[in-house]
């Protein structure tokens, strides 16, 4: 397990430098000016100059990059373009709004992809596995942001059962900030009233940013049971009389998770990014509404920022699925040892 760790400690670093090399340069060279969007259409050559030289601007691209390379070492993600406010800082606390989402959004992935994908394995070929599948290829094959805009017409303006944006009713206050994530907090204070309220405005937002999740986990599991329903030991159990339930339960359903998993620890960063538009969509305030503003003022350090977290998320799910591999299969273990 310790071998595991070091490694995924070194591809984090690998992953960071060329994430950061990447991002930083594509940044620099898009068009725009930044100075000329702090300064207004109105401002002279001299105001300009003194902007791009305030922000370090003036200098040979290489020269910034080694700049904000030694500044990230120090645990320093530089300061907002437009506010001139530190990037970590917001960062993290723009992330328990994210984080809630991007938890509820990975609970209804699990809730409903998990089941459904195994419902259509075992139905294969029937009218809930056809079902199962065409649910799967529009979860896949619709675009995020309409799937959004669907959900808020359907059950915020014609039904009216669902609130359309924020995390919390109009009137109520946050919960004691303890972790951020509001139905967390209001538990601890014992705010029921809040508790509901945040779920309610959770359902919607988050069953957008699940919806193509769902469709590829059902694929990949309904896949994986066939395979794993037809290997010989599968049959080998049947002949000896063991349960359907057994051989699901226990024996073939963990194996058919093992690709499963490693399928999750991918999800788990596209989530992040996927939060950029959801909660554009929804007003959402975490990090995604952040880095969208930043990127149409071209504020670079923000989406450098934001970058450089998505990838240790990325690098982290890629740990724990390689942990969870471990627990799943005990042939792992002998191996890392």
């Amino acid at each position: 397990m310790a071998k595991i760790v070091v490694l995924r400690m070194a591809m984090l670093a690998m992953v960071m430098l060329g994430v950061s090399i990447i991002t930083f340069f594509v940044a620099r060279i898009i068009p725009g000016d930044p100075a000329l969007l702090i300064a207004g259409p109105r401002a002279t050559p001299e105001m300009l100059a003194t902007i791009r030289t305030d922000l370090g601007l003036d200098q040979p691209i290489f020269v910034q990059y080694v700049g904000y390379m030694r500044d990230l070492l120090q645990g320093d993600l530089g300061a907002s373009i437009m506010t001139g406010k530190p990037v970590g800082p917001e960062l993290f606390r723009y992330m328990p709004a994210t984080l809630e989402l991007m938890l509820m959004a990975l609970l209804l992935t699990l809730a409903i992809g998990v089941p459904l994908g195994v419902l259509t394995a075992l139905r294969r070929d029937r009218w809930l596995d056809t079902a199962g599948r065409g649910f799967a290829m529009i979860g896949i094959s619709m675009p995020t942001f309409w799937v959004g805009l669907l959900l808020i017409l359907v059950f915020y303006g014609w039904l009216g059962i669902l609130p359309g944006s924020g995390r919390l009713d109009t009137g109520l206050a946050a919960p004691p900030f303890v972790t951020g994530l509001y139905l967390v907090d209001g538990l601890i204070a014992g705010n029921l009233l809040v508790v509901k309220s945040a779920f309610n405005h959770l359902l919607l937002p988050a069953a957008a940013l699940a919806f193509a999740s769902i469709g590829i986990v059902v694929r990949m599991i309904r896949a994986s049971m066939i395979e794993v329903m037809n290997e010989d030991y599968i049959r080998t159990m049947r002949a000896f009389g063991l349960s359907r339930r057994t051989i699901i339960g226990k024996h073939a359903l963990p194996n058919a998770l093992l690709p499963f998993v490693t399928v999750l620890g991918l999800e788990l960063a596209t989530l992040l990014f996927g939060s950029v538009i959801v909660e554009s969509v929804f007003a959402w305030p975490g990090v995604g509404s952040y880095v969208l503003s930043a990127i149409l003022n071209l504020d670079f350090p923000i989406v450098m920022g934001f970058t450089i977290l998505a990838s240790v998320v990325y690098v982290f799910a890629n740990l724990l699925v390689d942990l969870a591999y471990l627990l799943l299969d005990p042939r792992m273990r002998g191996s890392v040892q």
